[in-house]
């Protein structure tokens, strides 16, 4: 073996003569290749007027002296222009462009610009860009605390510009959190990428917070919180309202259907509903409007209900009122009478009897 296998130095033979020839032509070798730092890798053709010991990267589709040299180190020594062969891995730095070069798969290739004071990118596991100037590839990313505290920042430049969190399923957006146009900070949510809906906003100056799509779900099955200042259920639906005598509906028909609806936030029940009887069937005893939408709360405090329109009655005197028993999903109806309630049972309803009522009641 006459030369080193990595950086291709001359080896001494033995009892060769003149060795000093062969000493010094491996100190320039590696004065050329040790911390190795060149002018440019743009050129394709040597500069004019070269200072000893000027390095360059020659550029691909070399001319001149150069032609055939791409890639390779050139450096103007004693006159002359030496040339060395990177390895794979090698690095130079390239001082026109404030750059770390670095020999992959046969091509110079940028490997981190420095930018002057501080690194303008930076690729883990990945390849960074001038616009993914940090790129990480890995299954997890930490950030933690120095000590105390750990805050990350997302600057932008004006109110207009974006600083957001983009989240994605192979590189097409399905949810977006920052700033995004404005200074609000905005919740948006797309099944696609390409059409996005915001599902919330929250202002700034006041922290008011809106639901641009209009919709706030909770799940079918309540769960309920023991805080009072938590909301903590939302439903709306229909019921069906059913008068009975005597906890008896025997008989009894209606037309138009009996409806009812009804809205419960959280505890609190809101319902309405209407009856029109075509028969008042043969049951007997106190009448009530059964079926209310959920059972009233087992606290022991009844609450009244309301009837807008009650007709074809008889022997009724008073208004006619009504009132929701604890523990009970149904209207007991009664009338007023000289300041006192009186039962309202089967005799005082006829075949055509309509009542339209409403009921706030907790649960």
């Amino acid at each position: 073996m006459s030369a080193t296998a990595r950086l291709s130095l001359p080896y001494i033979a033995p009892l060769q003569a003149q060795k000093q020839i062969t000493y010094n032509e491996a100190m320039a070798a590696l004065d050329q290749l040790v911390q190795p730092a060149v002018l440019s890798r743009a050129l394709t053709a040597p500069p004019p007027g070269p200072s000893e010991g000027a390095a360059y990267i020659v550029a691909p589709a070399a001319t001149g002296a150069w032609s055939g040299r791409d890639g390779s180190f050139a450096c103007w020594l004693n006159g002359a222009w030496s040339y060395r062969t990177p390895g794979e891995g090698w690095l130079a730095y390239v001082t026109a462009t404030a750059e770390l070069a670095i020999f992959q798969s046969g091509a110079w290739t940028s490997f981190v610009t420095n930018g002057g004071a501080a690194l303008a990118k930076l690729g883990i596991n990945a390849t960074a860009d001038l616009t993914n100037r940090l790129t990480v590839a890995a299954a997890a990313t930490l950030l933690t605390h120095d000590g105390s505290h750990h805050r990350l920042t997302i600057n932008k430049a004006a109110v207009g510009d974006t600083a957001s969190l983009l989240l994605q399923t192979n590189w097409s957006g399905r949810a977006e959190i920052g700033l995004t146009g404005d200074d609000s900070l905005h919740v948006k949510v797309s099944p696609n990428g390409s059409s996005w809906t915001e599902a919330l906003t929250i202002a700034p100056a006041t922290g008011a917070v809106t639901l641009p799509a209009g919709q706030l779900v909770f799940p079918a099955v309540q769960n309920p919180s023991a805080n009072a200042n938590t909301l903590d259920d939302y439903e709306e639906g229909v019921w069906t309202p059913a008068v009975n005598f005597g906890g008896a509906a025997t008989g009894i028909t209606y037309s138009p259907a009996a409806a009812g609806r009804y809205t419960k936030i959280g505890r609190k029940v809101f319902a309405t509903g209407s009856v029109a009887l075509t028969s008042k069937g043969s049951a007997t005893g106190a009448a009530t409007i059964a079926g209310l939408p959920f059972v009233s709360a087992n606290d022991a405090i009844p609450v009244a209900a309301a009837i807008g329109h009650a007709t074809a009655m008889s022997t009724v005197v008073g208004a006619v009122i009504g009132t929701v028993a604890a523990n009970a999903s149904r209207i007991t109806l009664y009338q007023s009478a000289n300041g006192a309630a009186a039962a309202l049972t089967n005799a005082n309803f006829g075949n055509t009897t309509q009542l339209t009522f409403s009921a706030t009641y907790d649960v």
